[in-house]
């Protein structure tokens, strides 16, 4: 209960010690907000002095590297005209010369025209421009500011004609393309550096203040209430765990003296699943830009590369499916601690087998194997996730967990694309390898062995599970949100997306680039909508809003694909992630309740993790042979449709409530409200 205000006394508002209140401040007073803005500020000071200073030294390399590529061309040309002459061809009747230009374009893009031109400075032939526009730009005064860089190539004197020249012109536009390319890795290193320093001061500060100050209060509040119940028990070695190691001592003589047995209190460090959520995922975003494109080049010998590729990452993805709801059985007999360690210890093993893979089938069995590593893994944050949380918290917990799986998703495919393009595929995969090893090494100080000590339901019976599996709104979630939902990221997002970016041209680093949006839009809006769907208690409305900003994203991109327009539909699809798979977490346990208090959660979500990962695993393989059958962009246009008509019926299917049923969840979420 709270003391009644007296009606005469104003209530109090905190004031700042110079007068005005505390929210006026732009930010928050104290000296950790100020070492995090000192160093955001020294950190982006130094990278953009390390961009302009690269971006220097590349402009002066690119220029000789252009210059030279310009005389080989030049070269190519003048022995074709050579050869015409030496035929007997006059140098004036030459055909073809602009059909050989442009067959040099198709090589070398930056090639913008090229001339043969006499000493007097006559154009002879030209290709790529009119000839007075090349008149005009060799006669340009030379110098940084021209918008050619001209490179001339003189073929001397033979018999029966005077000298000649070959001129060809390069855009100077194409000095800035490889810089422009690079400043554009150094952003996306900037925005991941910027990303992994939050990440680590949130995990530090988490563990090591706020979390042993939270219980701090709670024990003093304890002590002030004068029951002498609580001990401190969040393991600090500072000044804060010294301060309370006092009070622990002054709190075990007090209860002696009372008759009291004081427990050690201590909170559950859920920032570290976060962590070690982004690092197993990272391990295997790393290759994704490439996985489609080594995958084929390694099964080519065998069967088609593109067919191959699909049936390794459909394996992958099968295993993935297989071992989660077998995981999610025995997770708690297991432990989240012990399971992880064996998942990321086999995560390793299947990355550095992949890495050395030679044919198809051990390349199978390495992704089989990564496959499993994942699945133990993700159960075991998950599963942690779940026994730390009740029904007010739970889709943000989730969130929590997500939004670490999300920044992996944001860093792993561009740094990955980064590192395949200058290492090669090889080192990704290794990469990925270590970064698993180390998570193993950092899940022993980051994960307890137990959470809040509960013991292990009992085995669910076949009647119970009909009885779940009879459950009419648990199955339109499953059909019509869960196994779309994952269909369509392992199809589109990891297949198609780097696949049509690919052969249209685009790098590995910017195929890497627009993979991040999808992790980036939805770590930026995942809390904001884990929050509102909790506060909400709608979790299917948030599944419902996820599916319609998928089948909006899909439809464009196969409408109209177009590099931008792909990156809307990623970003989209983040977007639509972030809503709808915390709450489809949170909805199947609410729409299964009355089984999970007899059986707990883990058979419901074995359910939910096998439909989930059975569409994932078809994903690749359905978007693999529409490719064949319609093309890609086709392909994308039918997902959409998919994803559209999946998104109707589960609107259409889950509002069918019996009016009791309804009834229940009013009075359910009015008892809510009361115990607030």
């Amino acid at each position: 209960m709270t003391p009644s205000a007296n009606p005469k006394t104003k209530p109090d508002t905190p004031a700042s010690p110079h007068g005005g209140n505390i929210r006026s401040r732009l930010f928050p007073k104290g000296t950790i907000w100020i070492l995090l803005l000192f160093s955001t500020i020294s950190l982006c000071i130094a990278l953009v002095g390390i961009s302009w200073r690269a971006a220097e030294l590349a402009r002066a390399d690119l220029q000789t590297e252009i210059r030279e590529k310009a005389e080989i061309e030049a070269r190519v040309l003048g022995e074709k005209i050579e050869n015409a002459l030496r035929l007997g061809i006059p140098l004036r009747e030459i055909v073809g010369f602009e059909a050989v230009v442009y067959q040099l374009r198709d090589g070398d893009p930056d090639l913008v025209f090229a001339a043969i031109t006499d000493m007097g400075g006559d154009i002879l032939h030209a290709g790529g421009l009119p000839s007075d526009e090349i008149a005009t730009a060799l006669t340009a005064p030379s110098g940084n500011d021209t918008a050619y860089i001209v490179t001339r190539l003189n073929l001397p004197r033979a018999e029966g004609r005077d000298d000649i020249e070959v001129v060809l012109g390069h855009a100077r536009a194409a000095l800035m393309r490889p810089v422009t390319d690079n400043l554009y890795d150094i952003a996306i290193i900037f925005i991941i550096t910027l990303a992994l320093s939050f990440e680590l001061m949130l995990l530090v500060l988490t563990v090591n203040v706020a979390l042993p100050v939270r219980v701090a209060r709670k024990v003093l509040g304890n002590v002030r209430d004068r029951k002498f119940t609580l001990l401190h028990g969040q393991s600090t070695h500072d000044e804060i765990g010294q301060f309370m190691e006092r009070i622990n001592s002054l709190i075990n003589t007090t209860a002696k003296k009372v008759g009291t047995h004081p427990q050690r209190e201590r909170e559950v460090k859920l920032i570290g699943v976060r962590m070690l959520a982004f690092m197993f995922v990272l391990a295997e975003e790393l290759a994704r830009p490439i996985m489609p494109a080594f995958f084929s080049q390694v099964t080519s010998h065998s069967i088609d590369g593109q067919l191959g590729a699909g049936v390794v990452m459909a394996v992958h993805l099968l295993m993935v499916a297989l071992a989660m709801p077998i995981c999610s059985l025995f997770q708690e007999q297991v432990g989240s601690l012990r399971m992880y360690l064996c998942g990321a210890f086999l995560a390793t093993l299947g990355l550095i087998g992949t890495a050395f893979a030679v044919g198809i089938w051990d390349l199978v069995l390495w992704r089989a194997l990564s496959g499993i590593g994942y699945a133990t893994t993700f159960v075991a944050c998950q599963s942690y996730v779940l026994d730390a949380t009740n029904d007010s918290n739970r889709t943000q917990g989730t969130a929590m967990m997500v939004s670490g799986i999300m920044l992996a998703d944001i860093c792993g495919p561009a740094i990955g694309g980064i590192v395949a393009g200058h290492f090669g595929p090889d080192m990704t995969f290794i990469a990925g390898a270590t970064i698993a090893f180390l998570a193993v090494l950092l899940a022993f100080f980051l994960m307890d062995n137990m959470v809040r000590g509960k013991t292990p339901p009992p085995v669910p019976t076949r009647a119970a599970l009909r009885a779940m599996l009879g459950n009419r709104r648990l199955q339109v979630l499953i059909l019509f949100a869960a196994i779309p939902a994952k269909l369509i990221l392992s199809g589109f997002l990891y297949y198609l997306t780097p696949m049509i970016l690919l052969q249209s041209g685009a790098t590995t680093a910017e195929t890497g680039r627009v993979i991040m949006l999808y992790g980036l839009v939805a770590i930026l809006t995942g809390w904001a909508a884990a929050k509102w769907t909790d506060k909400s208690q709608n979790e299917t409305r948030a599944v419902g809003i996820g599916g319609g900003l998928t089948a909006a994203g899909l439809l464009l991109a196969g409408w109209l694909p177009e590099y931008a327009l792909f990156a809307v539909a990623v970003a989209l699809l983040g977007l639509a992630q972030a809503t709808s798979i915390p709450a489809q977490l949170s909805a199947s346990l609410k729409l299964s309740k009355d089984f999970t208090k007899d059986h707990g959660t883990g058979p419901v979500l074995a359910v939910l993790r096998l439909a989930e990962r059975l569409g994932g695993a078809a994903g690749p393989l359905l978007a693999a042979g529409l490719t064949l059958l319609v093309g890609t962009t086709q392909a994308v246009l039918i997902f959409g449709v998919f994803a559209a008509v999946s998104v109707l019926c589960f609107e259409l299917l889950i509002g069918h409530v019996p009016p009791e049923q309804k009834g229940e969840q009013k009075s359910d979420q009015k008892a809510q409200g009361g115990t607030k």
